[in-house]
């Protein structure tokens, strides 16, 4: 992500708040508050602002600010940049913290995500 702007298919932009199960196709940006579940094999991107509470199932999850607590399954790579908290479970077979991240829980990294896939739903 440095150096280069992610293309933001949808946004859940600041001071919005969605309850429920988000599934989409493309990037997703949440600026604002997610309780629930969230399914997509694509990009999502939890910015500053953002709160995501619940369980993750995407293609990659980056977190450039704002807060996850959450459980994450990711087929790709969990990415959380300076300014990004995560706190909760995460399996990913990439998974970045950068310097000025935030990160407490629990990782797996799997070398084949399709076992953890099966298992989680």
């Amino acid at each position: 992500m440095t150096g280069k702007q992610l293309d933001t298919g949808s946004l859940l932009g600041q001071g919005s708040a969605f309850n429920g199960k988000l599934t989409f196709l493309g990037t997703v940006r949440i600026e604002g508050r997610m309780d629930g579940e969230i399914l997509s094999d694509d990009t999502l991107v939890v910015a500053d602002g953002g709160e995501v509470r619940g369980t993750i199932r995407v293609g990659t999850l980056i977190v450039t600010g704002g807060i996850v607590e959450a459980e994450v399954f990711a087929k790709t790579a969990v990415e959380i940049h300076p300014g990004g908290r995560l706190i909760g479970e995460v399996t990913s077979p990439v998974f970045q913290i950068e310097r000025g991240a935030f990160f407490q829980g629990q990782s797996k990294m799997p070398e084949d995500m399709t076992d953890e896939l099966d298992e989680s739903e």
